[in-house]
């Protein structure tokens, strides 16, 4: 199910418009699967543009390699989410006139930040939290630090992310600056979640 994109690199006053990004075709082969960008290709005229500026000396090569970085996990994440969502709704019966409760997902739900700005919080889910740290911190300039975390999957997910929507600054970041203890919010939300549909969490702070 390959997906194509167009993005804009910004690079303070330097912008490359227009990027076309590809996911899912799987052009990389298996040489460098376990890097972070793994699944996602640009097109060449791109990347000679990118390297002319680098040429020029109006951008770093760090500076280049970060933008990249975070391109690439960001559309990663977005389509493993939308992935995840086609096989849950494919799994699901067919409505019934009661409520149905919703499956149990074993995966970790997560809240992380960076030791700059730690009240900006990004919740999100994966199987593997270690393997999402990695990527995560690869595409971020300051280190990021797991805050909390339970199992529950991409229902808790999608629950506390309907629960904090008005904190919602983009995508899985959420701004709690002025609470006294986020981890503690996050953490009250996702018990009453599970206690509501009868399912055991373990969370961890």
């Amino acid at each position: 199910m390959a997906q194509s994109f167009t993005v804009q690199m910004d690079f303070g006053s330097h912008c490359i418009e227009n990027v076309a990004v590809l996911w899912g075709l799987g052009l990389g082969g298996d040489t460098r699967r376990d890097a972070p960008s793994s699944g996602t290709d640009i097109e060449v005229p791109a990347v000679v543009e990118l390297l002319d500026l680098i040429a020029a000396g109006a951008i770093t090569a760090e500076q280049a390699r970060d933008k990249l970085n975070r391109l690439t996990t960001a559309i990663n994440e977005q389509m493993d989410r939308e992935w995840e969502e086609m096989i849950e709704l494919m799994e699901q019966p067919l409505p019934r006139a009661v409520r149905k409760k919703v499956r149990f997902d074993d995966r970790w739900v997560y809240a992380i930040s960076t030791d700059d700005t730690p009240d900006s919080i990004k919740i999100g889910v994966a199987q593997d939290i270690g393997q999402r740290m990695k990527s995560l911190q690869t595409g971020s300039a300051t280190a990021l630090e797991l805050r909390w975390r339970a199992r529950g999957g991409f229902p808790l997910e999608r629950y506390l992310h309907e629960q904090f929507d008005a904190r919602r600054t983009h995508g899985e970041w959420f701004d709690f600056q002025g609470r006294p203890d986020p981890v503690q919010e996050i953490n009250e939300a996702a018990h009453a979640f599970l206690q509501q549909y009868a399912e055991e969490g373990s969370t961890n702070s």
